[in-house]
């Protein structure tokens, strides 16, 4: 059964102290995103006295970038850490909770010597030769936890953003692979690369065999006003459609913002560089409406151009 209990301010060696032998902790960074492989670390610290290289470990999600990097180094000179990676194609084929539970496995492996217990995050026990623990929110009571969280979210993020340099379309050099606005509509532009994760949503469908919208969608600049009878929405996410008129042109998204849903105006300079809230609907960036109901989007818009 997996350790739960209220949270501490902070993690500690308690689990490790508790424990005989080594023991090594174990996390992972990237199941959510849709590119990218999943990272997991495993990180075994010193068992003598809590080292102040380590002073303000915590949960990966909780550090600053520059905090996370000043760590990753202070981890890595006192303790014994390795790596390990499920691919894109390992996440398409097993799924992501398999994969990461093979990164994992991979992850304490590279150890070379196997810990006599490995802390796991989460609820999930990779296929691994040692004791496994698995402690709810790990990363929040565990040194050694937190510390493999560090070191997986650090090497991912760098992974993405070396990876953005070839792909510059899709904002990873800042969402490191995560489905943010911007990425969602780098892929109606640009299309999926060989690092996206088919088998995840909307990838799954947008971008299926079958589907023949997305190469009639227009991402350039529109001379005239759009087509807004037959204006339509894509939904990207729960929260974010991209909206197209009636010849397919790209004029905005329509986002829930705090509760509100809310047309985003976009348009293109004649180079095909995106223009935030600007577009032939720039007059009407920031309208609200009570839902995702094209026809009412249509009325609205229209009525910015009588």
């Amino acid at each position: 059964m997996p350790e739960s209990s209220p949270l501490p301010k902070c993690p500690s060696l308690k689990f490790e102290r508790a424990a005989e032998g080594v023991v090594c902790g174990v996390d992972e960074a990237g199941c959510a995103p849709l590119a990218g492989p999943v990272v997991a670390a495993a990180v075994v610290l010193p068992r003598g006295p809590r080292s102040r290289h380590l002073r303000g470990l915590n949960d990966s999600k909780l550090l600053p970038a520059a905090e996370r990097e000043r760590l990753f180094t202070a981890i890595h000179r006192i303790g014994r850490v390795a790596v390990g990676m499920a691919t894109v194609a390992e996440i398409d084929r097993l799924n992501i909770f398999h994969a990461d539970m093979l990164a994992m496995k991979r992850a304490v492996e590279g150890l070379g010597e196997l810990p006599d217990l490995a802390l796991v995050d989460g609820r999930g026990t990779p296929s691994i030769q040692c004791p496994v623990r698995t402690i709810v929110k790990g990363d929040r009571r565990s040194l050694s936890i937190a510390a493999a969280s560090v070191v997986a979210k650090v090497v991912r993020d760098r992974l993405m953003q070396s990876l953005a340099e070839q792909y510059p379309d899709y904002g990873w050099h800042t969402n490191v692979g995560y489905g943010t606005d911007a990425h969602y509509l780098g892929l109606l532009r640009k299309g999926p690369t060989e690092h996206h994760r088919r088998s995840f949503a909307p990838l799954n469908t947008l971008f299926a065999p079958d589907t023949q919208v997305l190469g009639a969608l227009i991402f350039r600049r529109l001379r005239g006003r759009p087509d807004l009878e037959g204006l339509r929405l894509l939904q990207l996410r729960q929260d974010l459609h991209a909206v197209f008129d009636g010849g397919d042109h790209h004029l905005g998204v329509l986002k829930n913002l705090r509760g509100r849903w809310t047309f985003q105006a976009m348009g293109y300079d004649d180079a095909g560089r995106l223009l935030a809230g600007g577009g032939p609907c720039a007059g009407c960036h920031g309208l609200r409406l009570a839902g995702p109901d094209g026809p009412a989007l249509a009325k609205l818009l229209a009525a910015g151009f009588s």
